[in-house]
């Protein structure tokens, strides 16, 4: 899979997070399916340490699935609510927004194929937090466009999103490697010609 770098790039997140309706809180973006591979209630336990050191820190959570009681359950008992946004599934022409709104995206995935979302995040100059699994792994550069932790490794996953969220430069660092790796190896035209 490629991704349109045309229509997946940086944006101004101030008003990307005015069109989703978002206040300026620091943000987490979780985009996908709300099943168990995709590992939320990893996330939600990575939150728990996260909100210690940032209060404000917003968790955005875009999808729909069989397992969202279960996790708005665990968001409420951990006292999080306040700190989760669901916004179920988004039309197409506001994904963009959604990436763009965030600081950081999440991908707490166990189980990947390719992992489109990494691309597309990175794509918007987004730097990644997620498990070095499967497919994460050919489309993450660990260290240089996101952090990796090993797979159920919550505390790692934490320390990554808290690194990333405390740090501007280092996002900035990381988005724009992200961006650049899409550029040079996911765009369509180049997916096409391989294939």
């Amino acid at each position: 899979n490629g991704v349109d770098t045309e229509k997946f790039r940086p944006t101004n997140q101030a008003a990307a997070k005015q069109e989703l309706k978002l206040d300026a809180a620091p943000t987490v973006l979780f985009m996908g399916s709300l099943v168990p591979r995709k590992g939320l209630l990893y996330l939600v336990e990575a939150a728990k340490t996260v909100v210690k050191q940032q209060t404000d820190a917003r968790f955005l959570i875009v999808g729909s699935g069989p397992q969202k009681e279960q996790i708005t359950a665990a968001v409420a008992s951990a006292g999080l609510s306040g700190n989760f946004v669901f916004l179920g599934n988004l039309p197409e022409n506001q994904l963009v927004a959604a990436y763009n709104a965030a600081d950081v995206f999440v991908l707490p995935s166990v189980q990947e194929g390719q992992g489109i979302v990494l691309l597309e995040a990175q794509a918007c100059g987004k730097p990644v937090a997620a498990f070095g699994i499967g497919g994460v792994n050919e489309v993450v550069r660990g260290g240089e466009t996101g952090f990796l932790s090993s797979p159920g490794d919550i505390a790692g996953l934490a320390e990554a999103l808290m690194r990333l969220l405390g740090d501007g430069a280092l996002r900035g660092r990381m988005g724009a490697a992200g961006r650049r790796f899409v550029e040079e190896n996911y765009t369509w035209d180049l997916c096409a010609q391989r294939m």
